[in-house]
């Protein structure tokens, strides 16, 4: 059961609950709060009597009892004291009016009385008058006044116009409200209306005390149970989307928006229902704000993460990074950034410095201000000068290795402090490099031995059956069939063996296993030859050779017999797989040193692939190999021109198949 009730003051749902409570206990203490900040008067005052609206209506009623008996007393009065017509008519619009007011007074009563004529005026009924004397019922009031000449008495603020009124008048006037009061005018309503607000009142600082007591206990709880799973179980770090100090400027930000929009709202206030439901949105907005700030900052603190999960804390921390991989080395353009700011900044300040000890002659501080400027602006071309020097033995490294010298020795010690990690990079590049070099002749030599092994033993078998071949040739075989299958055991034989020999010749023009003898090569020459070899299977393929040989002599500087097998295979994948009842092109020539051949034809099958694929070794342009051939053509003629050093390009246009072989020329002066 204690398990139980564990897991449920845990629970998510419990948590949310708490989170209404702390809503709405806020809502209900600051809106409890601001009915008794607005009616603050009400709760200092301990009488009704004490309130403004009460005063200031007695003090109008005396002012309009003053006006109407002393002032105006009179439509005749009034037309014959006034200045002119405008004043005669707006003061007789004001004695009606006043004249209105008095019988909607039912609490109020006042007694007007000429000391010279004896004349007198009162609102008091007859029965009152009769049987008391009305300036004794008047004074006996809690809220009376008296004015006359020379004296004005009462128990409340009453206007200061009204002394002025009385000035020089033979008039007595007392007022007063009658209490008990009645129903039916302004007094009356004064004092319902601050009897309610004392009821009000009190609910309202109950209601502010419940609520605030909910609030602060739901809050505590959701402190408490925030960054926990059970009572002593601490929820493991998780990352926090947004930085705390970044976090607590929004939050700033939006109280500080709040509280203008409350504060506009509460002043221009007159008790609207839109005007309570905006406050109470906005309120309500601060709250959740509020609660999610304030949990979400003790979660960091119960996973030490408040401070190391603020934006200033990242910020100083990547400064501090990045200086320390300036300083080591490891960064190299901030590194010579902060170097360069250093030594400008203190040149200047010795400048400076040398500057301000010189009076007009030298003198002694002077010479030691300078001479520290010397011996560091010395210093520093010094540190210069090594870094520098440096920096050229480390391009030279650069150099060497580029250009395959990966043994080349970089003394990483001779090297500054500037440029020593960049020196290290170059070191551990170079030793990469060696192992990846040795790596790869490991495994080319690996695959030579294996396709020489594997092509040897292939050899000795397929020389055996070639033999045997020729022997059933020799025999007098009188069956057919059996004469068509030797025939084709001779066919497939012997390209078997062409292919080991192609196998074999291709791992060494790959590997440059290959003696090279450079020798004056005619290409003309060498073309119209190869083009008379295979004519005949040229007429076979259905292809019309066209050969543009030139009049002038194209000499290359090659080995004959590599430059024979290279003419061989390009000619022989040309007619393996161009188009029947197409145009074959040869074309020689030279430029820049090089003499070329080009040979062009139109494939008869789509070439859906890229020239850099096609001289890989056993890639075929015939996807669906229905035609003879390796697949290794074009990648022992690549081989061998390279040997020679020579460049072979390929080109692919549609269908047209283009392949340029260009060679070095022969000079002269090498014969």
């Amino acid at each position: 059961m204690d398990t139980k009730s564990k897991n449920i003051s845990y629970s998510s749902g419990v948590r949310l609950l708490a989170i209404i409570i702390v809503w709405l206990g806020f809502l209900g203490t600051i809106g409890s709060c601001l009915f008794l900040l607005q009616n603050q008067e009400v709760a200092r005052l301990s009488s009704y009597t004490e309130t403004y609206s009460y005063q200031n209506n007695f003090s109008q009623a005396v002012k309009n009892t003053v006006d109407y008996h002393v002032v105006l007393k009179s439509e005749d009065h009034i037309k014959i004291s006034a200045e002119d017509s405008q004043t005669e008519s707006h003061n007789i619009q004001r004695f009606h009016r006043i004249e209105n007011q008095f019988p909607a007074m039912v609490n109020y009563v006042y007694y007007v009385q000429n000391t010279e004529t004896g004349e007198k005026w009162t609102n008091l009924n007859s029965e009152t008058s009769e049987t008391t004397d009305p300036i004794q019922f008047i004074q006996r009031q809690r809220v009376n006044a008296f004015f006359n000449a020379w004296t004005s008495d009462a128990t409340v603020p009453i206007f200061e116009d009204v002394a002025g009124m009385m000035t020089d008048s033979p008039y007595e006037v007392y007022a007063a409200v009658v209490e008990p009061l009645e129903p039916g005018d302004i007094f009356y309503d004064a004092f319902m209306d601050y009897t309610e607000a004392n009821i009000h009142l009190q609910i309202a600082t109950n209601a502010a005390i419940v609520s605030f007591i909910l609030m602060a206990v739901a809050f505590i709880y959701l402190i408490y149970v925030t960054g926990r799973r059970e009572p002593e179980e601490i929820m493991a770090k998780r990352p926090v989307r947004l930085y705390t100090d970044v976090h607590t400027i929004l939050v700033c930000i939006a109280a500080f928006v709040s509280l203008l929009m409350v504060g506009g709202l509460f002043f221009n206030m007159s008790a609207d229902l839109p005007i309570l439901i905006a406050i109470s949105v906005i309120l309500s907005l601060d709250v959740f704000i509020g609660i999610f700030y304030v949990l979400a900052m003790v979660e960091q603190i119960r996973t030490r993460q408040i401070f190391t999960n603020s934006l200033i804390f990242q910020l100083i921390s990547g400064i501090r990074t990045y200086l320390r991989l300036a300083f080591q080395g490891q960064v190299f353009k901030i590194w010579i950034l902060l170097l360069l700011l250093g030594y400008g900044f203190i040149n200047g300040l010795l400048f400076m410095l040398c500057a301000e000890t010189y009076y007009g002659f030298v003198n002694g501080t002077f010479l030691f201000m300078f001479f520290i400027l010397l011996a560091f602006n010395a210093g520093a071309v010094y540190f210069a000068g090594r870094s520098l020097i440096a920096l050229s033995l480390i391009m030279e490294a650069v150099k060497e290795i580029s250009a395959g010298n990966t043994d080349y020795p970089l003394n990483s010690t001779d090297i500054p402090v500037s440029f020593y990690a960049f020196a290290q990079d170059i070191l551990n590049l170079q030793g990469g490099l060696k192992k990846a070099v040795a790596v790869a002749v490991k495994g080319e030599r690996m695959k030579t031995d294996l396709i020489t092994n594997v092509s040897h033993d292939l050899k000795t078998p397929l020389t055996s059956i070639i033999n045997y071949v020729d022997l059933l040739k020799q025999e007098n075989l009188e069956n057919e069939k059996a004469t068509g299958y030797v025939n084709i055991l001779e066919e497939k034989s012997s390209r078997l063996k062409q292919l080991i020999e192609d196998l074999v010749e291709a791992s060494k023009a790959s590997s440059g296993n290959l003696a090279i003898i450079g020798e004056k090569v005619n290409l003309q020459e060498l073309i119209m030859q190869a083009g008379g070899e295979y004519e005949e299977k040229i007429q076979q393929a259905q292809l019309d050779l066209h050969i543009h040989a030139g009049d002038e002599t194209i000499s290359v500087r090659a080995d004959g017999r590599h430059m024979w097998r290279i003419a061989e295979n390009l000619l022989s994948n040309a007619i393996k797989y161009s188009m029947p009842h197409t145009r074959v092109y040869i074309d020689t020539n030279s430029e820049e040193g090089y003499g070329s051949f080009t040979i062009k034809n139109i494939s008869a099958f789509p070439l859906n692939i890229s020239p850099e694929q096609l001289t890989e070794r056993f890639v075929r342009g015939d996807e669906s190999r229905s035609t003879e051939g390796s697949g290794l053509g074009l990648s022992i003629a690549q081989s061998l021109t390279a040997l020679q050093g020579g460049k072979f390009q390929l080109e692919i246009d549609g269908d047209l198949f283009k392949v340029t072989v260009a060679l070095p020329l022969w000079a002269e002066e090498q014969e």
